[in-house]
C-alpha cells in the first residue's frame, strides 16, 4: 500500500523515523518498502521533505465499480465532516449524483464500540486491556509484539460495528464503502477476520485528489444517520471521554498517541504486570485519526479544531444515553 516513488534521493530520513527498521530497504541508490514488514503507520510521511512517499486505497476500484453499476453504500468517518465542514454535504451529494445509495455516520459505529467495551469489562472484570480503533497499532502488535495480542479488547472497531449493524439489524444490502482518514485501514478492511462487511477503504485524500472540483456544483446531501457521542472518537482522548461520559464518572483511560510515543510504550507496556489503568487507548497519529495519515496536511489544524467544536453540538447527550438500550452504564 506505502511505496517509494521517483522523487526519492535516498536521505534515509524515512529509515530514521520509521518505528520498524526492516520496513525499509535500501535498493539502487532509493529507500524501497518492504509491505510484509510495513506497519502503515505514516511516519515515513511525515518525515519525508522529498514527497517520495505514497499511497495506494480503493478510491479507483470505488469509482470504477460505481461506473459499472455496483450497488454501494458509504460509511463515513466522523473526521470528515471535520476535515470538509463547508464541502461535505455537497460531496455526499455529488457521490448520490454518481449512484451511491446511502450515506451513514460511522459515529454511531464508535457508540456502539464503546457500549461494546463497557460491557465486556464490566463482565470480565478486566483491566488494562488495549483498544482497537487503530489498525497501525493492530498491525504493529500482530507483526512485533504477539505477546501484546491477549491484551487487546476482542470487539472490533467503529468502523467495522458500524457495518456489522447495518448489515445485520438494518438490512442493508449494498456492499459498503469507508470514507476513511487512514491508509491502514485497508488493512481490516481486507482482513479475512472482518468478514467482508466493508469492502473498499477510500481515503479522504485520494478521493479529493479524484473528484477535485466537481462537487461544487452538487445539490447538498446528509448522513442517514444521527450523530452520537462517538463522533468524539476521531479525536485524541475521545474513547476517554466516552467512556467517563457513559460510566457517569472518572475511570482510568490512559491515553497514548503519536509514532514517536505509542511504539516505544507498547514495548514497555508489555513488561507491566500490575497496576494497570481501566483500559488504553492508543492512536497511531499524534493528532488522533482527525488528523489521520491519509489526510490533507494542507488544511489548517485551527480551523479543524473549531469544526469539531461544532460538531459537538450536534450531540445530544440526553438522547445518546435514552436511545441507547441495554446500557452498562445502568
Amino acid at each position: 500500500m506505502i511505496f517509494t516513488n521517483e522523487k526519492c534521493v535516498g536521505c534515509n530520513k524515512c529509515i530514521r523515523s520509521c518505528p520498524v527498521l526492516t520496513a525499509n530497504v535500501s535498493a539502487d541508490s532509493k529507500i524501497d518498502v518492504s509491505e510484509e514488514m510495513c506497519i502503515q503507520c505514516g511516519a515515513c510521511f511525515d518525515n519525508c521533505h522529498h514527497g517520495a512517499r505514497d499511497f495506494e486505497d480503493d478510491t479507483e476500484k470505488f469509482f470504477t465499480d460505481l461506473r459499472n453499476g455496483r450497488k454501494l453504500s458509504v460509511i463515513v468517518a466522523p473526521a470528515f465532516i471535520a476535515n470538509y465542514p463547508k464541502e461535505y454535504k455537497k460531496i455526499y451529494g455529488y457521490l448520490k449524483s454518481l449512484g451511491v445509495a446511502h450515506i451513514y455516520s460511522v459515529s454511531f459505529g464508535a457508540d456502539i464500540t464503546t457500549w461494546a467495551y463497557i460491557s465486556y469489562l464490566k463482565k470480565t472484570g478486566k483491566t488494562g486491556l488495549i483498544s482497537q480503533p487503530c489498525p497501525a497499532i493492530i498491525n504493529y502488535i500482530e507483526k512485533y509484539q504477539p505477546e501484546l495480542i491477549p491484551m487487546l479488547v476482542p470487539l472490533h472497531s467503529p468502523m467495522m460495528a458500524e457495518a456489522v449493524y447495518l448489515k445485520k439489524y438494518k438490512n442493508v444490502t449494498e456492499d459498503l464503502v469507508f470514507l476513511s482518514p487512514c491508509i491502514a485501514k485497508r488493512v481490516e478492511v481486507n482482513d479475512k477476520n472482518t468478514g467482508g462487511y466493508v469492502r473498499y477503504n477510500v481515503t479522504f485524500k485520494k478521493l479529493l485528489e479524484a473528484i477535485g472540483d466537481k462537487y461544487l456544483y452538487a445539490a447538498e446531501a446528509d448522513e442517514e444517520s444521527s450523530y452520537g457521542l462517538g463522533a468524539r472518537y476521531p479525536k485524541p482522548g475521545g474513547l476517554k471521554e466516552c467512556v467517563n461520559f457513559f460510566l457517569g464518572k472518572h475511570i482510568s483511560v490512559l491515553q497514548v498517541e503519536g509514532e514517536a510515543e505509542a511504539y516505544r510504550f507498547l514495548k514497555e507496556y508489555s513488561k507491566r504486570k500490575s497496576n494497570m489503568p481501566f483500559m488504553v487507548d492508543i492512536l497511531n497519529c499524534q493528532k488522533g485519526c482527525i488528523r489521520g495519515t491519509a489526510t490533507d496536511e494542507k488544511i489548517d489544524d485551527t480551523d479543524v479544531e473549531l469544526a469539531i467544536d461544532e460538531m459537538n453540538k450536534l450531540v445530544s447527550y440526553d438522547e445518546v444515553k435514552r436511545n441507547s438500550a441495554h446500557n452498562p452504564w445502568n
